[in-house]
């Protein structure tokens, strides 16, 4: 029962991750959701901890201590405007972030591997400029 309820919440999670970025889509990946739930809430750490098994020795306060002062309040919206998918398991989003009292977005990009079955983050990366992101773009 315990693992049902779990399941639940998990995919009401998921669910509720997939319509913050809108548009949602089939190909949405719920790794990938739950990551850009927390980026939009300005919760950092909480996707610090959402990236998974491929940051060894990644840490926390140099990766966001900037965007964590620049940006400390949730965001007004999100939008996810690229979804990129490539057989046999290669996954890409490009999700702008709306702050509060600008126009101009922050740019973030995700960028996945299913492995055994599950899509896993391999690499991000995040900047109010967004030709910097888009450089990262494989």
């Amino acid at each position: 029962m315990k693992c049902l309820m779990a399941g639940a919440i998990v995919l009401a999670g998921s669910h509720l991750a997939a319509a913050a970025c809108d548009p949602s889509t089939s190909n949405d990946v719920p790794s990938f959701e739950i990551a850009k739930e927390a980026f939009l809430q300005a919760d950092y750490e909480g996707f610090f901890q959402a990236m998974g098994p491929y940051f060894p020795g990644t840490e926390y306060e140099p990766t966001f201590g900037q965007v964590r002062v620049v940006f400390p309040n949730p965001y007004r919206h999100c939008r996810t405007v690229l979804q990129r998918r490539e057989a046999p398991g290669f996954y890409q989003e490009l999700v702008f972030y709306f702050p509060a009292g600008s126009d101009a977005p922050l740019a973030l990009l995700l960028i996945g591997a299913e492995v055994d079955g599950q899509v896993n983050l391999i690499e991000f990366s995040f900047n109010t400029n967004i030709s910097d992101v888009l450089d990262d773009l494989k």
